[in-house]
C-alpha cells in the first residue's frame, strides 16, 4: 500500500526537476541569440588616430588613408605612395606653420596647399592632393595690346612722335598659380614607401613646426569602412 506522503513527495520533486530543466534551457537560448542580434555583431570596429602634442600645436586622430584599392593585407605596397589624414590644432594665440614632416618608412614626405595653423582654428589634412589643372591659354583675360587701336602709318611728312599705347608693365609678369589642394586643407602624403604598409601596425612620422618644434606621431592605418559579415 502506497502512503499519501510519499506520492506527494514524489510530485513536489518531479515540478522542482522541471523547473530546473525549464531555467537552464532560457538562459542557454538567450546566450545563442545575443551572439545573433546585438547591435554589434554586424559592424567593424573604427581603427582611432593617433594624438600627439607638442608647445601649442595639437594633432588629433592621426592615420594613414585606408586604401580601397587594396588586395590582401598589404594596403600600400613598396615603392607606391600613402596619404595622411589628421587635425592638426592651434590651441594658442599665436599662429604656426607646418615646415617639414619625415617617415622612416618613406623615402620622401611631400606637403602642400594650406600649411598655416592659425592661432584658435584647426588645419585639415585630408588625403593626397587634387592634381593640379593646366591653365589653357585662350581662356587668358586679354591685355592692353590686343584691345589698343593700332598706330597710325607714317606719312612722307617730317616724322612726329606718335603717342604710344604699351601696355602696363604689370600685366606682362603676371601668373596663375594653380592651387596644389583644397584651400584650407593641406595634403602630406609620404612617397616612396620602403615597405608595406598593412592594418594592424602603426608607422612613425615626425612632423616639424616653425614655432612648436618636432614631435613623433605613431600612426596606424585607417580600417575599411563596411559592414563585417557574420558567418551565421
Amino acid at each position: 500500500m502506497i502512503r499519501p506522503e510519499s506520492r506527494t513527495a514524489r510530485n513536489r520533486s518531479g515540478r522542482v526537476a522541471a523547473l530546473v530543466g525549464a531555467m537552464i534551457g532560457a538562459v542557454a537560448l538567450a546566450g545563442c541569440g545575443a551572439g545573433q542580434i546585438t547591435q554589434t555583431s554586424d559592424q567593424v570596429a573604427a581603427v582611432a588616430g593617433a594624438n600627439a602634442t607638442v608647445g601649442p600645436i595639437a594633432v588629433r586622430n592621426a592615420r594613414i588613408e585606408f586604401n580601397t584599392a587594396a588586395h590582401g593585407a598589404a594596403i600600400y605596397l613598396a615603392g607606391s605612395s600613402a596619404p595622411l589624414e589628421m587635425s592638426i590644432v592651434g590651441t594658442g594665440n599665436e599662429a604656426d606653420t607646418l615646415v617639414s614632416a619625415s617617415s622612416p618608412v618613406a623615402s620622401a614626405v611631400q606637403i602642400s596647399g594650406t600649411t598655416t595653423i592659425p592661432g584658435g582654428r584647426t588645419l585639415v589634412v585630408a588625403g593626397a592632393p587634387a592634381e593640379a589643372a593646366a591653365t589653357p591659354a585662350a581662356t587668358a583675360a586679354p591685355t592692353a595690346t590686343d584691345t589698343a587701336a593700332p598706330a597710325p602709318a607714317p606719312t612722307t611728312t617730317a616724322p612726329t612722335t606718335a603717342p604710344t599705347t604699351a601696355a602696363p608693365t604689370s600685366a606682362a609678369t603676371s601668373t596663375i598659380q594653380p592651387p596644389l589642394a583644397e584651400p584650407g586643407t593641406a595634403s602630406i602624403v609620404l612617397t616612396g614607401l620602403r615597405q608595406n604598409l598593412e592594418v594592424g601596425p602603426t608607422y612613425r612620422v615626425t612632423l616639424t613646426f616653425q614655432r612648436a618644434g618636432s614631435v613623433q606621431v605613431d600612426v596606424p592605418v585607417a580600417s575599411p569602412d563596411i559592414p563585417r559579415v557574420d558567418a551565421h
